[in-house]
């Protein structure tokens, strides 16, 4: 009994230490160290923008820092990932930058968000070695990490490092190049004979052309050009004789077009004033041939403007004027020309089903130009979403 008022204070103070609710305990709350470091860590990440600003800056560690950092806070960022990967390929540590890539690949975000190394075709990179090499080295360290080993992206370094004075890695990058295409046959002779007295005499290389060769059709559309250029002149000089033609064709249709409505004219205004009307049927003969008259000088007027021929009107006007004689020829001759109306809607309809199932052509079968596309065939990348705000 005298144990009881410590048992009592026992269980009061184990009791103040239970949360309500079965199984709940006391939470320790998070050390302050521990905050300020997820606040430090928060506040120092950088955006994939910001990664490759510093990238294409030249500033490579602090980029690569700033991509680890970003895998570390988020691993599941297929993002980041890349972005190590192109930072490694300019550091030329192509093995681990290929290893990083296929890490990303496999990650849900790259299908997701429709991840891609972003590269450009050979002609495109070609134009910015000469201005900017650095530049044209980011560019092309691209290309190696998507496209493999490709010798023309090796050709193209090798160039570009000639420009920038690196000959040890000018020469490096034309032995691998060699290595993957011995007969380097998509270089343009001159230019690649300028690399080579630049390798030897340690001098910059004179570009007065591209690096690379020129489309293999490209004598084929210097001739297609002068054939066209002869087809203009002749189709000029005929078309000239043509309208001369034409012209005086016109001057003589429309003649004849207009003398022939004047007599059709004439012949509808003689029956006219001949016509009787003392019966029905002999008005309706009148009213029919006074329709025919109307007709008549609607035609002289299409006939004067070259819209009209001499013989369709004669045509028209024999068939109108049998039709005006009696009502059964009248009756007949407008049944005549509805199912005509018929047959002819009908035809349209088919036409227009047949344009709508007409398809187009293939592709042409020309080969592309050595400076429109990599060793693969692909020109350039057709998924680039590598920058953002997020990881």
């Amino acid at each position: 009994m005298k144990r009881l008022p410590q048992l009592i204070l026992t269980l009061l103070f184990t009791g103040a230490l239970v949360l309500p609710g079965a199984g709940a305990t006391l939470i320790s709350p998070p050390q302050p160290a521990q905050v300020a470091r997820s606040v430090q860590v928060a506040a120092t990440l950088l955006t994939p923008d910001e990664v490759i600003a510093l990238m294409n800056a030249g500033r490579l560690t602090e980029a690569e820092t700033a991509a680890r950092a970003a895998s570390a806070a988020h691993p599941e960022s297929a993002r980041s990932l890349l972005l190590r990967a192109r930072i490694q390929a300019r550091q030329g540590r192509l093995p681990e930058a290929r290893a990083a890539l296929s890490r990303a690949q496999a990650l849900p975000q790259w299908d997701e968000q429709e991840l891609g190394v972003p590269f450009q075709s050979p002609g495109e990179i070609e134009q910015v070695m000469v201005a900017d090499p650095a530049a044209a080295r980011g560019l092309l360290a691209d290309v190696l990490l998507s496209e493999g080993d490709d010798p023309k992206a090796y050709y193209l370094l090798a160039m570009t490092e000639a420009i920038a004075r690196q000959w040890d890695a000018s020469r490096a990058a034309l032995a691998r190049a060699r290595a993957l295409s011995p007969d380097l046959g998509f270089a343009d002779p001159k230019s690649l004979a300028s690399l080579e007295r630049a390798l030897q005499q340690n001098q910059p290389p004179v570009l007065n052309g591209p690096a690379l060769a020129p489309s293999p059709w490209r004598y084929v559309w210097w001739g297609l050009g002068a054939v066209l250029v002869w087809f203009a002149w002749w189709a000029v000089r005929a078309v000239k004789q043509s309208m001369a033609q034409e012209e005086a064709s016109r001057a003589a249709r429309v003649e004849k077009a207009a003398l022939t409505a004047d007599e059709l004219e004439r012949q509808v205004q003689q029956e006219l004033a001949g016509a009787r009307r003392d019966t029905p049927q002999e008005q309706r003969r009148a009213s029919r041939l006074e329709q025919l008259a109307a007709q008549v000088m609607d035609w002289q007027e299409k006939a004067l403007a070259d819209r009209i021929s001499a013989a369709l009107m004669e045509a028209t006007y024999r068939r109108l004027h049998a039709a005006a004689q009696s009502d059964d020829a009248h009756a007949a001759y407008t049944a005549e020309e509805a199912e005509k109306a018929a047959k002819e809607q009908a035809r349209l309809a088919a036409e227009a089903e047949r344009r709508k199932e007409r398809q187009t052509s293939g592709p042409s079968s020309l080969r592309k130009s050595e400076r429109s596309s990599w060793s693969s065939g692909r020109s350039s990348s057709g998924r680039d979403n590598s920058g953002g705000s997020k990881w």
